[in-house]
């Protein structure tokens, strides 16, 4: 009971830090507002109904600005916001372990990405069938943990949120830009197809122009590959800080 009781600890307090920065709370209304502009100015263009490639133009760049962006920065922000004000510190004195931080910092931000992909999913206008709803929930929640992790280690490597900020920008261009280009270049598209945001982009493409999607094999193991390396890297940025005792 202890050891959830930290947990739980940890995670009331990363709530109450991202719900009274404002900054952080922007980016996920932003994601959603700008998918819902992109979707009246489209309406208009063709007269009423979305087309495929509209559909998979809004659903890509929803997906990828939420799991780039929104995880990114609302996880490596509020770790940022910790070490700046020497809170991060107080936690070894309480014997939290780099598992319990782990889980406790994620939590909120993991919901609240996932659930900004099935709004945008909403928007965008596509309709799941059944045996589609399985793949979605996999690929899109896999990639929400994913961003958050990888926001983890952005946190724990700044210095500040302004460093935080610096550090962030440069990869959640990379992890967004590659699969919204794939389209024009084959090497990008390559490239892509060993990205998790390439696969959940690939996933929206897919379904939006042929109504189905089979994940392959090399997708799922990107996905698995790529959390368990990003959460390897930060329990050992974690150790290594010295912010777990022996």
């Amino acid at each position: 009971m202890g050891n959830f009781h930290k947990l739980l600890a940890v995670a009331q307090m990363k709530w109450i830090g991202i719900t009274k920065n404002p900054v952080i709370m922007t980016g996920p209304l932003f994601t959603v507002g700008m998918v819902y502009v992109y979707k009246i100015i489209y309406q208009m263009a063709v007269g009423g109904k979305l087309t495929p490639g509209m559909m998979t133009l809004l659903l890509n760049l929803g997906l990828t600005m939420n799991v780039c962006g929104d995880g990114f920065m609302m996880v490596g922000t509020a770790i940022a916001e910790e070490k700046e004000k020497h809170t991060l510190r107080v936690l070894m004195t309480s014997s939290v372990t780099g598992i319990q931080y782990f889980i406790g910092s994620i939590f909120f931000p993991f919901l609240i990405t996932a659930g900004i992909n099935f709004a945008v999913l909403l928007i965008s206008g596509l309709r799941m069938s059944g045996e589609f709803v399985p793949v979605f929930l996999f690929v899109s929640l896999t990639a929400s943990l994913i961003s958050c992790v990888i926001g983890m280690i952005v946190g724990i490597c700044a210095k500040n949120q302004m460093s935080a900020s610096l550090v962030g920008t440069p990869l959640m261009m990379v992890f967004m830009m590659i699969p919204l280009l794939g389209s024009l270049s084959d090497g990008l598209k390559r490239i892509s197809g060993f990205l998790f945001t390439g696969v959940l982009s690939e996933l929206a493409g897919a379904y939006a122009a042929e109504g189905s999607y089979t994940l392959q094999p090399l997708a799922v193991a990107v996905l698995v590959g790529e959390l368990v390396i990003s959460v390897l890297v930060f329990l050992i940025l974690y150790r290594k800080n010295g912010y777990e005792k022996d």
